[in-house]
């Protein structure tokens, strides 16, 4: 009775052995097929998914892009255009959102598909906060401190601040967080003293000089002296030091002269 318990097990052990021979065998054997006819099963699955999308109208033609102020449009479209007429399904979006993305001027991209015969692209652009002055370039940066372009003609960013000195830009939003916007839209230029405080150039030709600390402060006494003064003595100022804590000196255009 031993004998033939034992017998069976046996024979079940060997019976268990060359099962999994057969189907490491069938696996080895699977796998070098795919591995030889890779190239060749794709084509053909590209191919039946193409042909479907052509039978049932899934292929793309139509790319829809959110409004844009900064970056032209076409500069967007010219990444979809090879996959026109292609499978909705067989657009590498993964590769088209990574070369879109080498603008500089893009903040942040999403590309949904519609799973029809349309993409739907929304952007998000950097936004232009300065011009950094070199006197060799200018360079137009954002309020995310990203380099955008080197400027052959600032005309069109006329109304944004330029900035002057060493590391003034990784300084300015830094500097612009004191001011409210009303106060933003007065600054013409912004000059970094010695990377410890700012001089402030304002549309009326008045140069503010700041202090290291407590900015806020001080533009609320230069506030103060800017109500209480005319258009015609406004004029007249050449600089306010607002560098000593609740103080201003007034220095006239007129000291010059004398």
């Amino acid at each position: 009775m031993k004998k033939k318990f034992i017998n069976k097990r046996k024979s079940s052990f060997i019976y268990n052995n060359i099962s999994l021979i057969i189907i490491l065998v069938i696996s080895l054997f699977v796998f070098l097929y795919i591995y030889f006819n890779f190239n060749k099963i794709t084509f053909h699955s590209l191919k039946y998914i193409q042909n479907y999308s052509d039978k049932y109208y899934y292929n793309l033609e139509s790319v829809k892009i959110s409004k844009l102020k900064y970056i032209d449009k076409n500069e967007i479209l010219k990444h979809f255009t090879q996959y026109l007429g292609r499978s909705i399904f067989l657009i590498p979006i993964s590769e088209i959102a990574i070369d879109i993305k080498k603008n500089k001027w893009i903040n942040s991209l999403k590309i949904k598909s519609n799973y029809k015969d349309t993409l739907n692209v929304t952007l998000e652009e950097e936004l232009p906060l300065g011009i950094y002055d070199n006197s060799n370039n200018k360079i137009l940066f954002s309020k995310n401190l990203v380099i955008l372009e080197i400027l052959e003609n600032d005309e069109k960013y006329s109304n944004l601040i330029n900035f002057y000195g060493n590391n003034s830009i990784n300084n300015s939003k830094k500097l612009l967080l004191n001011f409210g916007e009303d106060f933003i839209r007065n600054i013409n230029s912004a000059i970094l003293i010695e990377n410890r405080r700012w001089n402030l150039v304002l549309d009326n030709l008045i140069i503010l000089m700041l202090p290291e600390e407590n900015i806020k402060k001080a533009v609320i006494n230069y506030n103060k002296i800017y109500t209480n003064l005319s258009n015609q003595e406004l004029k007249d100022i050449e600089i306010i030091d607002l560098r000593i804590k609740d103080k201003a000196i007034i220095k006239y255009r007129s000291e010059n002269n004398d």
